[in-house]
């Protein structure tokens, strides 16, 4: 990447007040990458291109465009201080570029769940196990969650939508029915704050 261009990122993040810091983690990277852009040391690769066009309000080609004298200013620096702020800013960068694009695709349009109901039906009357087999509904919105998971645009967010709540509900439904676990079971739960809170520490890397 050139210096024109490296300076234009530059001033694209000053004039809209953010820090590299603060880019950095909206864009779900390391500061040093946003450090190594604006030194002309390394060049954004497209699917951050196609973000910070996103948070300047910018295309792609005007992101670029070094002649232009003009900056967009569209947003404030707002830190978010808490829990739920970092979680939203990081959830709100999940769009159709994601970095599974095609898999979540594939995953859409597949009649899961009208074959989950083919099977609860067929096997039930045929083998009368109506309970607990009623247990593999569950599986549907596991099947969705990881599919808007792919969907994802970095591997951040990607954990994130991991569909990891619904499938320890689904462990300990199994648990407490067959073996009437109930008790034991409930600490799964604890897998799930841990999880969250393991994502959202781990630093970003550039993918």
């Amino acid at each position: 990447m050139d210096i024109m261009t490296a300076n234009r990122l530059q001033q694209l993040r000053k004039e809209n007040g953010y820090s590299q810091e603060v880019l950095a983690e909206k864009l779900g990277i390391s500061r040093q990458s946003i450090s190594k852009w604006e030194r002309a040391e390394s060049s954004p690769e497209i699917d951050n291109l196609i973000a910070l066009s996103k948070i300047y309000g910018l295309t792609v080609d005007e992101l670029l465009d070094t002649s232009s004298d003009k900056v967009v200013i569209k947003n404030t620096n707002k830190k978010e201080k808490d829990f739920k702020g970092k979680l939203k800013s990081l959830l709100s960068k999940a769009n159709d570029f994601g970095i599974y694009p095609e898999t979540a695709k594939k995953l859409m349009i597949f009649p899961f769940p009208i074959i989950i109901v083919f099977l609860y039906l067929a096997f039930s009357m045929i083998f009368k196990i109506w309970h607990p087999l009623w247990l593999i509904f569950m599986t549907i919105p596991i099947y969705y969650r990881f599919a808007i998971a792919c969907k994802a645009n970095n591997k951040k967010v990607f954990a994130l939508l991991i569909p990891v709540p619904e499938i320890v509900v689904t462990v300990y439904l199994m648990l407490g029915i067959s073996l009437s676990l109930w008790g034991y079971a409930s600490m799964l739960f604890l897998i799930i704050p841990l999880y969250y809170w393991i994502v959202l520490v781990t630093k970003s890397k550039d993918k």
